[in-house]
């Protein structure tokens, strides 16, 4: 169930010298809070800090994203930016093939959705995860989930697990193309692992998967250039698995970085993440890219000192994502010139440089974040806001916890 929204005035928020009067509390909507295109009719009715998801902006993204690739069937997107069914469940009334996904829950909830396909492209080597995965497939079996793999014990404990139940898993191989986190590397290791795959009783090879996620390049060309080298490799491995009888029915491939050019290749489907909601890092890193911030903090200034020229927020580590630099983890909206330069638990301190546009005690602001997807998971759900800056709906963050 949603968090109850207040949309009335609170009495302490009247104009400063008017005696309050009992009436204060239920009929004095506040002011809205506006930086176009962005707006919220009643600030005051949200307890901040609280996470807010611009309606009109994510479908703007959804779209955006299926036009540049050509086609949503060209997307196993990823799960983790929103983790939220409703959200899922546009995408898939878009077209998208499918889910890719880095927990247990992420999975299951991308199958809920209604997700043809879904793949956790994250090794399980304890017995019970495997044990799970089990469950969900076969809770699923009209849909497909996929287990990923990068060495010989993630092969073993899932064949292990599927001959106890009798039960077929589908998997993938996954491939370590530099970044040297999982996966095989290309080669006789990768062929070696899609042959034990396809040798063992229970298992089903089921493609291949890659991820990119080292290489963050800025010039477009660069950045298309390194993933078509990744592309040409796995075309080579699949023709090679493939000429030893072996099927290879998908490859799945990129982040939100290089997934336009995996989904532009005949066979491949592309996974972007971040460019449902985009971020600060993806606007810095790729400003070429079509995609509006859809997924913003609205955060309240606490305190203010002028002759620092700085305002305190509510917006702590608890409230923002914290992986990337200090001055990177936030920009107002409206003043993304101010800098975030003291950060604590509940407190968010930003510094100016013009005492003209320094924010008052009380004013509400809208925080973009540095880095999206790991500031979703501090909230149990979004406020939906439409163009006219009404909250109409809530998503809670289905799959906000592992289990």
């Amino acid at each position: 169930m949603a968090p109850q929204v207040n949309r009335y005035r609170r009495p302490d928020r009247v104009a400063p010298g008017r005696p309050v009067s009992p009436s204060d509390s239920l009929w004095m909507p506040d002011p809205m809070l506006e930086q176009e295109p962005y707006r919220i009719a009643d600030p005051d009715g949200l307890e901040t800090p609280a996470m807010v998801v611009f309606e009109e902006m994510v479908d703007h993204n959804i779209a955006a994203l299926c036009d540049l690739v050509g086609g949503a069937a060209n997307l196993m997107v990823h799960v983790k930016t929103h983790k939220s069914e409703a959200i899922a469940k546009k995408q898939l009334a878009a077209g998208i093939a499918g889910f890719k996904c880095a927990t247990l829950r992420e999975l299951e909830m991308g199958l809920e959705a209604g997700a043809p396909e879904a793949i956790l492209a994250y090794p399980m080597v304890q017995r019970r995860k495997v044990e799970r995965f089990a469950e969900i497939s076969a809770k699923y079996r009209d849909q497909q989930a996929y287990a990923a793999v990068g060495d010989e014990r993630h092969v073993q404990i899932l064949a292990e697990v599927a001959r106890a139940r009798q039960q077929t898993l589908a998997v993938m191989v996954d491939l370590d193309v530099g970044m040297h986190r999982t996966g095989a590397s290309l080669g006789e290791e990768a062929g070696g692992l899609y042959a034990a795959i396809n040798a063992a009783e229970g298992l089903e090879a089921g493609g291949l998967h890659v991820y990119d996620g080292h290489e963050h390049f800025r010039d477009p060309a660069a950045r298309d250039a390194a993933a078509r080298k990744h592309v040409e490799d796995l075309q080579r491995l699949k023709s090679q698995l493939e000429q030893q009888g072996m099927s290879v029915p998908r490859i799945v491939g990129g982040g939100s970085f290089s997934y336009a050019t995996y989904a532009r290749t005949e066979g491949f489907h592309g996974s972007p993440g971040t460019v449902i909601y985009w971020d600060i890092n993806g606007t810095t890193r790729m400003a070429d890219q079509p995609y509006r911030w859809a997924a913003l903090v609205l955060c309240q200034v606490v305190d203010r000192h002028a002759d620092q020229l700085t305002i305190t927020t509510d917006l702590g580590y608890k409230a923002i994502a914290g992986d990337p630099p200090l001055a990177s983890r936030a920009k107002l909206l409206g003043h993304e010139d101010a800098q975030l330069i003291l950060q604590n638990e509940e407190h968010g301190v930003f510094a100016f440089t013009d005492a003209h546009v320094l924010p008052q005690v009380g004013d509400y602001m809208l925080a973009i974040p540095g880095h999206v997807c790991p500031t979703t998971i501090r909230y149990p759900g979004s406020y939906v806001i439409d163009s006219q800056g009404s909250v109409v709906d809530y998503y809670p963050h289905t799959a906000r916890d592992r289990q």
